[in-house]
């Protein structure tokens, strides 16, 4: 049973070649003599056999495995630092730049670049921080110049009151003051060219109109002052502060407002203004004034309507706010209870 059943005789077997049997004799002696590398004292590493991928097709033909030494571990060591000293031969230093210099240059000019601009955008956004927050205090604490109206450094009056709605005023609420402001500016035109027609028919028909001429200057006198600080001021600072107080104030005197544009327009004879009675009275005794004062006239119901319109918007925009009327009692209440009499929580309020 020794035999293979299924052999070829006339098969010889590689393995008892006479060359084959001469070399594994020769590896046996040799290996003989040498000492047990796991039992010296010595520090030296230890040889351990490793056998290539590429030298699998040659163990059929070699009985000798090639030998490599290990550097792992071992006192002496140079490579990983000696002993059990692991991870001492890795350096802090960085990686070696490979290129040439040049390039190398290229690539520390663009990074210092970079850094300079990061630099300059931090300060930049620091700046503007500190921007903000200046115009955040002077909102608040009220540190203004007054620049409003705006009078010439060389006249003796110098302006009253701060006035700058894209400052002041939120961008929700900027339309609608201006517009407000607008129609200010418009009545002022209105008052003064009720004064050139008046000061006209006083200088044509004589002493017969004299008390509407005088009366035209009272009123533009008065109520231009009047109308800014008691009207567009008030919402101006109703809408800045979010006052429901100076909102209801401001309602009250633009109501004033319309009706005495109501008044002028109508043109009562002896009332100080040119409207529809007093200009088809001056019609007949000179055409010329009695049309300026036609036109007078359609000015005054221009401003009636444009009031009217905005005071409805103006309302939208009370209501919109959340403000109610019980707000407005109690700002009042409480500015007239920490000032000394009626009149100082008024002006408070302008």
């Amino acid at each position: 049973m020794d035999e293979n059943p299924f052999a070829d005789p006339n098969q010889v077997n590689p393995f008892m070649d006479p060359s084959v049997t001469q070399v594994s004799q020769q590896s046996t002696t040799v290996g003989a003599g040498i000492e047990d590398p796991f039992n010296a004292p010595s520090a030296e590493p230890a040889t351990v056999p490793v056998i290539s991928h590429s030298d699998n097709s040659a163990m059929a033909g070699s009985s000798a495995p090639t030998t490599t030494t290990s550097s792992y571990g071992g006192g002496n060591n140079p490579g990983y630092g000696g002993g059990n000293n692991y991870g001492s031969s890795f350096s802090s230093q960085p990686p070696k730049q490979y290129g040439n210099d040049e390039t190398i240059q290229k690539q520390k000019m663009v990074e210092d670049e970079f850094r300079k601009r990061e630099e300059d955008l931090e300060r930049r956004e620091r700046q503007l921080r500190e921007e903000q927050k200046r115009l955040e205090d002077a909102r608040v604490y009220g540190d203004r110049v007054p620049n409003f109206p705006p009078i010439p450094s060389f006249f003796p009056c110098t302006p009253c009151v701060y006035h700058n709605i894209d400052f002041d005023i939120p961008p929700e609420h900027q339309t609608t003051v201006r517009r407000v402001f607008y129609h200010w500016q418009f009545t002022v035109f209105c008052y003064l060219f009720n004064f050139v027609v008046c000061f006209g028919m006083i200088c044509k028909l004589g002493t017969d109109v004299g008390s509407t001429f005088g009366l035209s200057i009272l009123f533009a006198a008065l109520f231009i002052p009047l109308s800014f600080l008691t009207w567009y001021r008030m919402l101006y600072n109703a809408v800045r502060q979010d006052s429901a107080m100076r909102y209801m104030l401001f309602f009250f005197t633009y109501g004033f407002q319309i009706l005495s544009s109501i008044i002028s327009a109508l043109g009562i004879p002896d009332g100080g203004y040119a409207g529809w009675i007093t200009s088809f009275q001056t019609l007949s005794k000179n055409k010329l004034l009695g049309v300026l004062g036609i036109i007078n006239s359609l000015f005054w119901v221009g401003n009636t309507l444009i009031a009217v319109y905005l005071i409805m918007q103006i309302h939208k925009t009370y209501r919109s706010t959340g403000q109610s009327m019980e707000k407005a009692s109690g700002e009042f209440a409480a500015s007239a209870g920490s000032s000394r009499n009626f009149g100082q929580a008024v002006l408070r309020s302008l």
